[in-house]
């Protein structure tokens, strides 16, 4: 495998950590005011990777800040580079999720590429720039970004939805996510079994197909996504993880806590 190669199939990879879910409804005249005695659960997580020999290790993470906004970040690693995401948001009365920043930093194997996305709600004007471009497009209410997007899912998911259609700004576009579940299961984690709720991504095309397991006990936390394309597969899996400060526990340890 020659180096462009392996820099391709290492982005490709830690895409699926991010992988694109989710929206919210805004109506015009919503601030974007943080909302008071609203919570969303922390949590991080390790998780780690393999495609064709290479290893990948990735460390997700959620947190409030003290003013009331939260802040998601990604950071992966392979002996090949970095790659480093972040997104800020609020939660405002009405319980809907309003992004305001999303920031990508990626060096591998000498070559850098730097991301950001600045939403402007009053203009709904997204600034997307890459490296030193930069350019304006309108933002539609309800659009989120990349990081955002999966922590709506998963509030949907906590209300019994089934069926998931999101509009997300991806480098400067708008895009459409569709989502289904599919199943409920128990799988095997490296932390232990563990309840999940199964969904599939649903393309316009046969060639591709994405599935992530989240874990039903635990805010639906993303422990297992796996993706194939093109004939290639390659999958996402949790390490370990905590959620509102506690470490996610395998079925037979709750059991044992609660007898």
């Amino acid at each position: 495998m020659n180096r462009l190669e392996k820099l391709r199939k290492f982005t490709r990879v830690i895409g699926l950590v991010s992988i694109s879910f989710a929206v919210v409804l805004l109506s015009p005249g919503l601030t974007a005011t943080p909302a008071k005695n609203t919570l969303i659960a922390s949590y991080s997580a390790k998780y780690s990777a393999n495609y064709s020999g290479l290893d990948i290790k990735a460390y997700h993470q959620l947190q409030q800040l003290d003013d009331g906004s939260y802040t998601e970040t990604l950071d992966a690693k392979s002996i090949l580079g970095k790659i480093k995401e972040s997104a800020k948001f609020v939660v405002n009365e009405q319980q809907q999720i309003i992004p305001y920043e999303y920031n990508y930093k990626r060096s591998i194997v000498g070559i850098s590429r730097i991301e950001a996305q600045v939403f402007d709600w009053p203009n709904k004007k997204l600034r997307y720039s890459k490296n030193d471009k930069v350019q304006l497009v309108d933002l539609e209410l309800g659009a989120l970004g990349v990081v955002t997007h999966k922590l709506q899912l998963r509030r949907d998911l906590q209300q019994g939805e089934t069926v998931f259609s999101y509009p997300v700004m991806v480098r400067g576009k708008r895009k459409q996510y569709d989502y289904k579940v599919v199943a409920s299961e128990v799988l095997s984690t490296a932390i232990g079994p563990l309840n999940t709720t199964k969904i599939r991504r649903v393309y316009n095309d046969s060639t591709r197909e994405t599935v992530i397991w989240l874990a039903t006990d635990w805010d639906f936390l993303v422990v297992q996504l796996s993706h194939t394309e093109k004939g290639d597969n390659h999958q996402l899996k949790i390490i370990q993880g905590r959620v509102n400060d506690r470490d996610i526990l395998p079925l037979q340890s709750i059991a044992e806590n609660e007898s």
